[in-house]
């Protein structure tokens, strides 16, 4: 094969132009995201149930959905949260399960749900989007007009031209929606004997259109229609309720009209103390965030045009900046890990020629990875671009080899031969070596494609660009580099450099004292073996670092009865407190819920502080501190609690668990009282827990209700129905939606409701006037018992099952560590009830799953070194030789993680699976060497001290290359670096012992393995 490539080189510098060509086009059009997205595939249902109780809601609506819904095929999880006028349903599917395909099925099975609930309360699908479908916020702002007529213009003008952008689901929208409010007085009714039906068909009947199909006239062919659009308030007020000799009675007459808002409004949107317009983007799976958000902003600037001058839009928050700084973080580390890996091939080789060929092997090997990257359709996100920045120094490695074998038989050539036949055996000579080892590395990231649900989305993309960037380096490594060998390398004056040789001779003294007390040194290995193994059990896990967003999400948490008024009044707080830092950029909040978003009421409050880039810090060093600092202050506010997370986190963590929170410990019973009081005692034992904060039991008790049940008896005997007095509360109080008033081409809806004095007042709700048919007046009170009495704010419900929540985050310590002191104490002092049994949720099911599976994988990895090895050499005694490199090769990857202070986590033990792969290949060039020697006849020690001495310079910068590369990785400071870190920190760390290992342990061990040889 390598005939041909010299033969047809011209060919082959044409085929390098054509790679790097394509490599770069695939590379500038490469689709770039955040990084991959772990949410499960799942579909959601709404249902608006207004003035029902959240007992109501949970036995009239969610259960029989949620049972409807866990009978379709692929569907693992039910989760259903019940509010009071709503229920909320997640149906989660196997990974792997196509979202349309999903989305189909609920669809399917929703008329089946309907017909099982009450007619008046419709089910409807939530936004196709996922846990970072939230791209982008922006809010509408003005001096002069008023909220109802910024929705208006958001719902009428903006969302139509957003929805319009490729990759958009839906949109959010907070804030109220306009109507005409129609408030009846029934002390009036009364005088004049009407009822409020009365009135309801008097505003139902006196306006709308009525089409007549088509007339032949004369005139031709006319559509006919009737017309009787009600378009000023004045139609509204002027509506006639009766008439008597000739005198008719107005709408006006009997209540007041008025412009207002669409009563019952469940949430609020706050910016710089004031409620504003509000609005988050979502947009649809499998859409590229970027790109995404590149599009919206340019049509923003579209859709500026057409405001009126006195509404501004401004974008709050777009997760485009986290994507741009973390891509940029690796693309910064791959470029200085470039030049760190140039001036190592420098010194060590001593040759400008030959460093630059290697050097000049990495990028070549990045483009053909990228173009693998597009054909695949993998995005460049902070995982899979990590692969690369990770293993930068591994993709030099082929290279290395291949040049520096070159670079030798050029100097060493006696007799004689032509370039091309020197490149000829050098190649040939490393081929089979190389091409095993590099193969050996990419079987041992194999395995984590067995990685499931998160682990597997965050880290397959990782392994997938390393297996690529790994090939590619093989087509590099004997496919370009001899081509570009012959055209570029000349015969050196010298083979080492004079530094190269001062190593060189130290190294061989350090190995024949090494050789001579062998089996001390061994015994000191085994000994420090086993203390990092012991080491290694002190060492704390994790599931991943906590990836820093640039910014910090407030949960604020208030008692159930709280008005939507006091709620804004803390959300203007906790921006005032966080607003007074100089680290921060801008803060706002959205409070309960829009209308298609959060499970959630007035009573809970997400403030989004968006920090400064951290070069502009003055006061903080970290973003915990500056938690740490904003904790304490909110503290003064009576009577909330708080939470801290971060936006995207905290989308995670709760479409993974359910759960807004890193922790999460859920009681799951029938009896909701008790699993609340055994949650209450759950949340002491937390608190009391070293590295528990932000600890609290959802509230899902103390809403009060205002409970009216009518008088049966009391009904019966004066012909009164029950229907009659539900009625009321269900229409009049709740606000009924009898007619529309029309606009130009927009419609708003005229609601007749009762007074706000009757609804706030007890008073007032009790006289409410009551007439029977026989003509008795009777008063609210009369025909129903009115009582205030609490119940129950919010039902969460798993696979049917009901569950009290204690969430909690955790500050200083691993999670592992964590876990398994509260179960112990949990344990020991919670005694459950038949029936009841406790479950722990958030970031930590994923970190044990994780863990589980890697505890097979390793030694998966071991085994299936040692196979390869076997299949190599033939020869169980030498893949042991190798094999044993592998073990020792984690002390330093060990030692470098305790003395880090960083947890076990996935990256980590990703980092200790690529020391093996490392590790290995060092073995194999060594010992392959070695075995080459002997066949050649030399005896065992003189092949040993050749092959050490002229294998030492490329075991050197294969171990170099690979630890510098990873430098900037580990000195950064940047948004994305966290993630990468302990991965960097394992692999130098084990580079470092297993290089040393390789170089004195192996030719120890090998020569004991082979003594009479």
């Amino acid at each position: 094969m390598i005939e041909n490539i010299l033969k047809f080189r011209i060919f082959v510098l044409f085929l390098l132009v054509l790679t790097v060509s394509f490599g770069y086009y695939s590379y500038k059009t490469l689709s770039i995201d955040t990084f991959p997205d772990p949410t499960p595939i799942q579909v959601n249902i709404y249902t608006d149930a207004p003035g029902l109780s959240a007992e109501e809601v949970e036995s009239l609506i969610t259960k029989k959905i949620e049972t409807v819904m866990s009978g379709i095929k692929d569907v693992t999880t039910v989760r259903s949260v019940s509010l009071p006028g709503l229920s909320y349903i997640s149906v989660f599917f196997k990974d792997g399960t196509d979202v349309y395909f999903a989305r189909r099925l609920v669809m399917e099975k929703l008329s089946d749900a309907k017909a099982q609930i009450p007619s008046q309360y419709n089910p409807i699908m939530g936004p196709n989007s996922s846990g970072l479908g939230n791209v982008l916020i922006y809010a509408l702002t003005s001096k002069s007009k008023s909220l109802v007529d910024l929705k208006t213009i958001e719902e009428w003008k903006i969302k139509p031209l957003i929805k319009a952008v490729d990759g958009v689901e839906e949109i959010s929208q907070w804030g109220p929606d306009k109507a005409f409010l129609v408030k009846i007085h029934p002390d009036k009714l009364l005088s004049y004997g009407l009822t409020l039906e009365d009135i309801s068909n008097a505003v139902e009947k006196n306006g709308g259109v009525a089409g007549g199909g088509f007339s032949k006239t004369n005139e031709g062919d006319l559509i006919v229609r009737a017309t009787n659009y009600l378009t000023s308030i004045e139609d509204i007020k002027n509506i006639p309720i009766m008439s008597e000799n000739g005198y008719f009675l107005r709408l006006s007459d009997v209540a007041d009209v008025e412009v207002g808002e669409v009563p019952n409004r469940r949430g609020a949107f706050t910016l710089n103390g004031q409620e504003v317009q509000g609005n988050i983007v979502l947009k649809r799976v499998n859409t590229n965030t970027k790109d995404l958000v590149d599009r919206l902003y340019q049509q923003f600037e579209e859709i500026k045009k057409i405001l009126p001058k006195d509404v501004e839009l401004k974008i709050l928050y777009d997760q485009s900046y986290l994507t741009k700084k973390a891509v940029s973080t690796v693309e910064k580390a791959l470029m200085e890990g470039i030049i760190l890996v140039a001036i190592a091939m420098v010194f060590y080789l001593g040759n400008l020629r030959s460093a630059l060929l290697v050097v000049l092997s990495i990028p070549i090997t990045l483009l053909m990875a990228f173009i693998f990257m597009k054909e695949v359709g993998l995005s460049g996100n902070l995982m899979s671009l990590s692969g690369l920045a990770i293993g930068i120094g591994l993709f030099a490695d082929a290279t290395v080899v291949v040049v520096e074998n070159t670079f030798r038989h050029m100097f060493h050539n006696p007799q004689n031969l032509s370039k091309i036949q020197i490149i000829q055996i050098a190649v040939k000579e490393v081929f089979k070596p190389v091409v095993f080892a590099i193969l050996i590395i990419i079987a041992v990231f194999l395995p984590i494609f067995s990685f499931e649900s998160v682990e597997g989305k965050y880290y397959k993309p990782l392994a997938l660009t390393i297996i690529f960037a790994l090939v590619s380096s093989l087509v590099v490594a004997f496919v370009f580099m001899p081509v570009l060998s012959y055209y570029f390398l000349k015969t050196p004056k010298s083979e080492e450099t004079k530094v190269m040789e001062l190593i060189n001779n130290l190294y061989h003294k350090i190995l024949n004292k090494a050789l001579k007390h062998g089996k001390i040194v061994l015994t000191g290995v085994v000994i420090v073996f086993v203390f990092s193994i012991w080491i290694f059990t002190k060492i704390g896990t994790e599931f991943a670092p906590t990836l820093n967003e640039g910014s910090v999400l407030v949960k604020s948490f208030l008692n159930p009865n709280v008005s939507l008024e006091e709620a804004k009044r803390v959300a203007f707080l906790v921006e005032e407190t966080a607003k007074q830092f100089p680290e921060v950029e801008n803060a706002f909040s959205n409070i309960g819920r829009a209308e298609k978003g959060e499970p959630e009421d007035v009573n809970y409050i997400e403030t989004f502080i968006i920090l400064k880039p951290y070069n502009q810090w003055k006061n903080f060093k970290r973003r915990e501190d500056f938690e740490n600092i904003l904790r304490e202050k909110l503290k003064d506010i009576p009577g909330v609690g708080f939470s801290f997370t971060q936006p995207i986190q905290m989308r995670i963590d709760e479409l993974l668990s359910g759960v807004k929170s890193t922790v999460a410990i859920k009681v799951f019973g029938d009896d909701l009282d008790k699993v609340n009081q055994i949650g209450q005692k759950i949340e002491e034992i937390v608190r009391n827990t070293k590295g528990a904060v932000d600890v609290e039991t959802e509230a899902q008790s103390g809403k009060l209700q205002l409970k009216i049940t009518p008088k049966r008896d009391v009904l019966a005997k004066y012909g009164i129905t029950a229907e009659d007095i539900l009625l009321v509360f269900g229409k009049y109080f709740t606000g009924y939606e009898a007619n529309y008033l029309k606009e130009g081409l927009i419609t708003f809806p005229i609601v007749l409701r009762l007074p706000n004095d009757y609804i706030n007042s007890l008073e007032k709700l009790a006289s409410i006037p009551i007439t029977t048919k026989n003509g008795y007046l009777l008063s609210l009170s009369d025909v129903a018992n009115i009582e205030i009495s609490e119940g129950f704010f919010k039902i969460r419900h798993e696979n049917g099952i009901r569950y009290a929540l204690v969430q909690s985050n955790l500050e200083g310590r691993d999670l592992g560590g964590f876990i398994k002191e509260l179960k112990e104490k949990i344990d020991k002092q919670i005694k459950l009830p038949e029936g009841y049994f406790i479950q722990f949720s958030g970031q930590f099911e994923n970190q044990e799953r994780a863990m589980k599976k890697l505890s097979v994988i390793v030694p998966m990895v071991i085994l299936l070194i040692f196979m390869l090895l076997y299949v190599n050499y033939n020869s169980f005694k030498d893949a042991l030789i190798v094999i044993l490199n592998v073990p020792f090769a984690t002390i330093g990857g060990i030692l470098s993680l305790y003395l880090s202070g960083y947890n076990l986590s996935v990256p980590a033990a990703i980092g200790f699976i690529a020391v093996f792969g490392i590790a290995t290949l060092n073995g194999v060039v060594l010992i392959s060497y070695i075995r080459q020697l002997i066949f050649e006849g030399k005896t065992v020690d003189e092949a040993i001290n050749v092959a050490t001495r002229l294998r030492l310079r490329p075991i050197l910068i294969t171990a170099t290359a690979s630890s510098l590369g990873l430098i900037p990785i580990l000195l950064s400071g940047d948004i994305g670096s966290e993630t990468q870190k302990p991965i960097a920190i394992v692999v130098i760390g084990g580079i470092f012992t297993s290089t040393m290992l390789t170089l004195l342990i192996l030719p120890i061990v090998y020569r004991m393995f082979n003594k009479g040889a």
